[in-house]
């Protein structure tokens, strides 16, 4: 990741400010900013900020000691662009995923996740920290608390998933100061770098962002849409974002898949995308998470969980057992846990095959054999097969379908982006 060499800044209270005012360093360099926060952190409407840019010779970086952040989920890593990290009385005196006022010191960085807090005094203190998207909503944040005995110290904090809301669809996220500008131009400077998906070659988008009902929407785009039914509402629940499967039901098309196949066949190509965070590590069958199958035993694709890994399978005629998708191909042992957690699987004409986790590379596979045994009459099966009979638990946050195999870079982009 690229490290920003200019965002340093030591964030302190009028107060600390004026004291430091009368220092050389100040004679270098000094601003006060006035921060507006906006949606990207909520429970704060506007706040004076007194901020001290401090650049020694050379470019150095702040004198005192380091700090280190870390994420609980690799998700949740990627997806944080910039990260502030504060150092305060008491972790007590925070509150997650608000910029706390006064603190002693502070700095931010943007994707790199390590820097340097500048001079402080030795004591006991909590080291907060709180992360953005590209849009600017919290994704993250955490307090820890920290002995600092000296300038040499290094600190750390782990931070855990949160998610507030991004800008309004009319402003930018500026990664400068984390708030939400106007597009042209604002208040912040450049606003942006904001995080977009893949389209090209969407042909299956479920966001499962409804709210409510039996319906999941087919929201890709390409005409006929493939809905999916909810078989047993009662055995669900819905979030803003997000829809739990609390005990087995089964999520399907009306009817077959056909543009799915014609598509996949016509490349000889396919993706498999999921955002999921699973009930438990013990599901078995494997799972079915979303497959193109008739019943458990043939199927044009799949992609599932077993136990602490990810599954998927892929008709290739000529495999062993290529009617079911065989053979089935596992990611690494611990892949799968109750975190939210992105799943790709691609499959290029060639027969090369990877199952992707959190954007990196964890399997590849060769698998030769044409697509032209595909069955057209197969429709597209979420969280079950059509028998009711492999049924997965957990939070369904997306499913996507593309009918090409993405690239490790596009990969890494939806990732980035999130679910």
């Amino acid at each position: 990741m690229e490290v920003d060499s200019e965002a340093a800044l030591a964030a302190v209270n009028i107060a600390r400010a004026e004291k430091l005012a009368h220092t050389q360093i100040l004679d270098t360099l000094s601003w006060v900013d006035l921060m507006r926060i906006t949606r990207g952190i909520p429970a704060l409407s506007y706040l004076i900020w007194a901020t001290v840019a401090v650049i020694g010779c050379g470019g150095s970086e702040p004198a005192g000691p380091s700090f280190e952040v870390s994420f609980e989920s690799m998700a949740r890593s990627a997806q944080a662009v910039r990260v502030e990290v504060y150092l305060v009385d008491s972790c007590e005196d925070v509150t997650l995923g608000t910029r706390p006022v006064p603190a002693v010191a502070s700095a931010y960085v943007r994707r790199d996740k390590t820097g340097a807090l500048g001079e402080v005094d030795p004591g006991n203190y909590g080291l907060y920290g709180v992360a953005q998207d590209a849009d600017c909503a919290v994704v993250a944040a955490g307090c820890a608390p920290v002995t600092i005995a000296g300038a040499e110290d290094t600190v750390a904090v782990t931070l855990t998933g949160l998610q507030s809301e991004g800008c309004p669809i009319d402003l930018d996220c500026s990664l400068d100061t984390g708030e939400c500008i106007d597009g042209a131009g604002g208040t912040g400077g450049a606003g942006g770098d904001p995080l977009v998906r893949v389209d090209a070659g969407l042909i299956l988008l479920y966001a499962f962002d409804e709210g409510s009902g039996s319906t999941v929407v087919d929201q890709s785009g390409v005409a006929p849409t493939l809905d999916l039914t909810i078989a047993d509402p009662g055995n669900v629940t819905w979030a803003a974002d997000h829809l739990t499967i609390n005990s087995g039901t089964t999520l399907s098309t009306a009817g077959a898949a056909t543009n799915v196949l014609t598509r996949a066949q016509a490349n000889g190509e396919l993706t498999v995308e999921a955002w999921v965070k699973p009930a438990s590590s013990a599901q078995t069958g494997p799972a079915r998470i979303v497959s193109m199958s008739l019943d458990p035993n043939v199927r044009n694709f799949m992609l599932a969980q077993e136990a602490n890994t990810y599954a998927a399978r892929f008709r290739a005629v000529g495999q062993t057992g290529w009617t079911n998708g065989n053979p089935t191909i596992f990611t690494t042992s611990g892949t799968a846990t109750t975190l939210l957690t992105h799943v790709i699987h691609t499959h290029k004409s060639d027969g090369s095959e990877v199952l992707y986790i959190d954007g990196v590379q964890d399997r590849t596979f060769t698998r030769t054999g044409a697509l032209t045994q595909w069955d057209p009459t197969y429709p597209i099966v979420v969280a079950n097969e059509a028998t009711n009979d492999r049924s997965w638990l957990g939070e369904l946050h997306l499913i996507a379908v593309y009918d090409r195999a993405l690239e490790a870079g596009e990969v890494q982009q939806n990732f980035a982006a999130g679910p």
